[in-house]
């Protein structure tokens, strides 16, 4: 049963409720910026000045915004693409017979697509922001490091075979074309 004191007065009134009951139209007003009135699903379609100010109109939701517009975390996908890991691996531990395997198939298959996306778009964001190292720019690092590191050993005796084990490690990080390319100082022995 619908219950509303704001009926309007005849048929033919423009701001009446385009929904249809039992073959007959609303007699209701609609809300303003709608079609239909708030017990047929009458919302508010004002700009998004209007949208913004309703949701924050309760004092924590102001707090998060505040909180998320400080952050620089935001910007990164990382958190949201963890909480997907952790809802796979729940649904995954609820299994528990090949039954529950098939009726959990479809929402794990929804989480690991949904996880691919997150990382393209985490990819795309971290590419675009210029937070992401390339190849080119890790080998010079790690020069750096090495020449740094030197640097430093040179004032103690018979440092070279500190230098070397220093080398090799910082080296085995890198892949072996990396190790091939990189400009070592004249100081340190040759890596193997």
């Amino acid at each position: 049963m619908l219950i509303s004191t704001d009926l309007v007065r005849s048929d033919d009134d423009p701001s009446r409720c385009q929904a249809s009951t039992n073959n007959q139209r609303c007699n209701q007003r609609a809300v303003a910026g709608s079609e239909f009135c708030r017990d047929h699903g009458g919302v508010v379609r004002s700009d998004a000045a209007t949208k913004r100010a309703y949701m924050l109109s309760e004092a924590q939701d102001q707090a998060k915004l505040a909180q998320y517009a400080e952050s620089e975390s935001i910007k990164s996908l990382r958190d949201e693409i963890a909480l997907c890991r952790m809802m796979v691996e729940r649904h995954w531990n609820m299994i528990k017979s090949d039954n529950d395997f098939i009726a959990r198939s479809p929402s794990i298959n929804a989480l690991f697509l949904t996880i691919e996306r997150l990382i393209k778009s985490s990819h795309s964001i971290e590419q675009s922001l210029q937070s992401l190292l390339g190849r080119p720019a890790v080998i010079a690092f790690a020069q750096m490091l090495v020449v740094a590191v030197m640097d430093e050993l040179q004032v103690i005796p018979n440092y070279e075979p500190i230098a070397d084990r220093i080398l090799k490690k910082v080296m085995a990080t890198l892949s072996a074309d990396a190790a091939k390319t990189m400009i070592l100082p004249v100081e340190s022995s040759e890596v193997k």
